[in-house]
Order: C-alpha cells, then structure tokens, then sequence
C-alpha cells in the first residue's frame, strides 16, 4: 500500500521545523485558547485529576461538610465551585446525585470517586422492560455469570466500553445475542429469532473487548505495521442514535429558532456521515423546556432535569438562550449550544464522542496554544475535519490506511512514505495510506501515558475554509490511550510544512522531509488550483 524504502544514516542535532499558528479570527463558541508549558499538560489517563478539579471538589466538599450539597444550594455551589469549567461535575451524573439526597458527608468518598471517574460502571439486568425496573443481579466482573432460575431478564443495562452477550442457557450456553448499550430485551431477538424477553439464563460480560470490524481490528503478532485503536467505545460510537434536541426557553432572553436549530443539525448529520463513512448516524428528536433560573449552570442544569436527560443517554443537545451563558461547551452525554453554527455543534459533539482540544507547539518556547490547530475541528479556528489522530480514536479509519515506522526506526533508518491527502476521509481507491504513524518509546516516568505521531496531509487543495494550503504536512503527537475514559483524545501539532519544502522539520525524536508529491492544475471560478493526490515525505531518526 506504501512506498517504504530504508538505509541506515547518522543522528544528527536539531534542524528547523514548520511554521505554526492560524491567522485569522476566532469563533465564539468557546473562550479563547490559552497558552501554558508543555509540562503543564495533564496526561490522559483515566485517574489523573487536574489542579483545577481537585479545587472544585474540595469547593463541594465544604458544602458537604456544613449539610448544604443539596438541591437547595445547587445554582449557589455550582456556581461558587465553576462546575462549567468540568465535564465530571456538569454532565448531569453529580445533579441527579444531589437531587436524590446522596450528596452526603457519608456518601462524599465514593461520590468523589465516582465523579472523577476511578469506579467501574456495572452491567445490571433488570426483570422489566424499562431501565428504572429492579435489579436482579448486577456486576464489574468479565466472565460467565448464571441469572437465578426464576429471573425473568427483560433489560440490561451496559455502560460505556462494555460489551454482553445474553444467552438463553446457563454457563453462556445456548442461543445468543450480542449488546453494547442499553437494551430492552423485549424488543430484542436471540440468533435464532427466539424473543430474549424472560428468556436470558446467563450473560459473559467481555468488558473492554470490542467485535471485529472495520472500526474495531485487531492487530496481528507478525503485522508491525499495523496502528492498534485502543478506543473501547468505538463499538458504541459506530452505529444509528437517536439524540434528544431540547430547545431552552427563559423569560426576557431570545433561544434561536426551530429553523436555525434544524439548519446545524442538517449540517451535523450530513457531515459526522462524510467523515465516520457512515459509521456513526444521529437522528434527532425535539423537545423544547422553560426554565426560571438565570445563572448559566443553573439554566443548563435546570434543563437537563427537565428533559429528563439521564446520564446514560448516548448524547443529548441544548440549545440555550442567547446572553445566557459566554460560551458553547460540552461534557461526557451532552452539548450546550448558544450558536447554530455548524462547527460549533461539530466541535462540541467531537468533545462528547472522546475528543479533546487540538494544540499547537510552538517549535521555539516549546509552549502550547491550546485550540490553535486549524486542522481540526477541536479548535477555535474553522476546519473541515477532525485531525487523522482523531479520526483514529472515533473508528474512522480502516486498518490498512495508516503504516506504523516503528519497526524501521527503532534501528535509526530512514523510511519514504507517500500518503494521499485526508480531505474528507471519503473512500479511496488510492493505493497510498493516509498517515504514517510513529510511537514514542516510553520514557520510563510512572504513570506516563504513551504517546504516538501521526504524519498526514490535511487537505488536497486550498479553499475559502481556513489558511492550510493544498499538500501541507502536518504532524501530531496523540496519546496512544489505553484505557482512556472521557475527552481523552487530545492532540498538539509539532510540525507543519509545504511540499516543497527542502528542509528537514523536527518533530519529537523524528526529522521529516518532503521529497516527491503528485498534482495537477483545475480551473475553478476562472483560477488555477492546485490539486495533490500524494506527498511523500522522507522521515529518520
């Protein structure tokens, strides 16, 4: 599928790098991006909890301590403690908490171990066909698991990464179906037909594992080529969902239209189609809510209770007042809109889909700018699709369009890649990949989450969209992120540069070089464009 070649050479020091940055102005629908050290930059793994959390929870822990963390108190504490400014405490699962009376000085341990994320959700069966029915048993546990001899199983509850198979025998005998959400059981079938409603006697809970599929591959010993996705949701990103709409209304404020509304969620539906290859679809339903409160976190929680919004809804959209709240944002199963431009609906969807903001490394500082990489949706800047290593993570890529360097690098030799453009990540009969990837060697420190490059070439001609032009390399560092929950797929562009380029450009431990491409000239709107079909790029050690 690619050119390789390798011959062995000598390191040499550090050489210059691609410009960085966007011209250009920025979008409203999220505050400006901030510039920090690239030391400062969290990792992503599913226990790391930031400064800025770990404030917020102590904030809520004083209300826990004098009896207040009660609905009483919620727009008071949300706003003291900045619930906005993280998905752990404004994606509904601390509200429903709070409301229920569990926000308690006993109950604070394993809540606060809940909210950061370090508790296993449970796959639960429940012996009536709706998800609030008793529980007959529950569990963390991969394996086999018998259901007593009276249970009649007619819903099962699967979390996020998880994956059941129901079988109609005991000891995961027998007729089965496979599952990876929250299923009625009396609308669902075994293999052979058979209605699964009071008829499940087992289920093997597989945890993290994901079927095979063109979003979910395997990675075979002898294929060192091959880019493993450690993402365990794609299975429950990749098919149709139905996503609640709810249009939020308060007095004396102005809520966009159904119309406007309904114009970002074409462009949403029509372009998350294009990019996935079909792989994900969304399909809406309208609601529209009053609420009375004023402050923006008490209006965006006030809606959710009255949605009816759950925290085990795949993702549910709000449209807000205008001049309610500063700034769109999202966290794990929701969206907060205050605009109906398409990207922002795109950007926040991609935060709930596992994406986090996509940077830029300034090649001389070394400091980052976070949202500052065009080539994203992820950023403040307009794009026209998510970055390769992003695509990656969502299941968006099939396993033959990225070739992993390692197994050449790892003895310092140079490799030649011809990657065609990614565009709009459409089908391809190209016989070039679509990026050449490299992980970094672990660098030892605990606790350290692995990291990978990814070299691709955004767009295969300039348009009104943003400043890349056509054939432009780019290079990212992404997390390889195993076990990796929540906005986990963050990304930092290293390096960009022209096709045409003579110089060697760092990134990381690499130095890549743009040595061949293909292109042709078309005529559009009475100009000469430039089209690439592939570059080729020259990277060593």
């Amino acid at each position: 599928m690619q050119k390789l070649t390798m011959t062995v050479v000598m390191l040499c020091g550090a050489l210059v790098s691609g410009c960085q940055g966007e011209e250009g102005g920025q979008p409203a629908h999220e505050q400006p991006g901030s510039t920090v050290t690239e030391e400062s930059i969290a990792s992503s793994s599913q226990a790391v909890v930031s400064s800025s959390l770990e404030a917020a929870l102590s904030c809520i822990a004083t209300y826990v301590n004098t009896g207040t963390c009660d609905w009483e108190h919620w727009s008071e504490m949300a706003d003291t403690c900045r619930f906005h400014e993280h998905p752990e405490l404004d994606d509904g699962i601390f509200l429903e908490e709070v409301q229920s009376g569990n926000c308690t000085a006993a109950n604070w341990p394993s809540l606060r171990a809940q909210l950061i994320g370090v508790n296993t959700p449970l796959v639960r069966i429940r012996e009536s066909c709706d998800g609030a029915s008793q529980v007959i048993q529950e569990t963390e546990a991969s394996g086999c698991h018998t259901l007593p001899e009276t249970a009649g199983a007619s819903y099962v509850d699967v979390p996020f990464g998880k994956t059941v198979t129901l079988h109609a025998g005991a000891n995961c005998t027998g007729d089965s179906v496979f599952v990876d959400s929250d299923t009625n059981l009396c609308e669902t079938s075994f293999a052979s037909g058979a209605s699964a409603n009071d008829n499940v006697r087992s289920f093997q809970l597989h945890g993290f594992a994901a079927r095979p599929s063109p979003y979910a591959y395997d990675c075979a010993p002898n294929e060192s080529t091959c880019v493993k996705n450690f993402n365990a949701r794609v299975g429950e990103i990749n098919q149709a969902h139905t996503v609640r709409v709810v249009r939020v209304a308060l007095a004396g404020k102005t809520t966009p239209t159904w119309g406007s509304i309904q114009n970002a969620l074409d462009a949403l539906q029509a372009r998350t189609s294009v990019i996935s290859r079909n792989r994900l679809h969304l399909g809406f339903i309208r609601k529209d809510v009053t609420v009375t409160r004023t402050a923006c976190s008490a209006v965006r929680n006030d809606a959710a209770v009255r949605a009816g919004h759950k925290a085990s809804d795949f993702l549910t959209i709000f449209v807000l007042p205008k001049g309610v709240c500063s700034s769109s944002n999202a966290g794990a199963n929701r969206a907060n809109l205050i605009s109906t431009l398409a990207r922002d609906y795109i950007h926040e969807v991609g935060h709930v889909l596992g994406l986090a903001h996509s940077s830029v490394r300034n090649p001389t500082t070394g400091k980052i700018t976070s949202s500052g990489d065009a080539s994203s949706y992820m950023s403040i800047f307009a794009s026209d699709n998510y970055s390769l290593a992003q695509l990656h993570w969502l299941g968006w890529t099939d396993k033959e369009e990225l070739v992993k360097l390692n197994s050449d690098h790892d003895g310092h030799g140079i490799t030649t890649v011809t990657l065609r453009p990614l565009d709009n990540n459409e089908d391809s009969t190209s016989p070039y990949p679509l990026g050449a990837v490299w992980e970094i060697p672990p660098n030892g420190q605990s606790g350290e989450q692995p990291q990978r490059l990814f070299i691709s070439v955004p767009k295969r001609k300039t348009n009104g969209t943003n400043q890349i032009a056509g054939g432009t390399v780019f290079v990212h560092r992404a997390p390889i992120c195993k076990n990796c929950t929540g906005m986990a797929m963050h990304t930092t562009q290293l390096a960009r540069f022209g096709p045409r380029s003579d110089n060697e450009h760092q990134a990381d431990a690499l130095y890549i070089k743009p040595v061949g491409f293909e292109s042709s000239f078309v005529q559009e709107n009475g100009q000469s464009v430039e089209v690439f079909t592939s570059v080729t790029v020259q990277i060593r050690r």
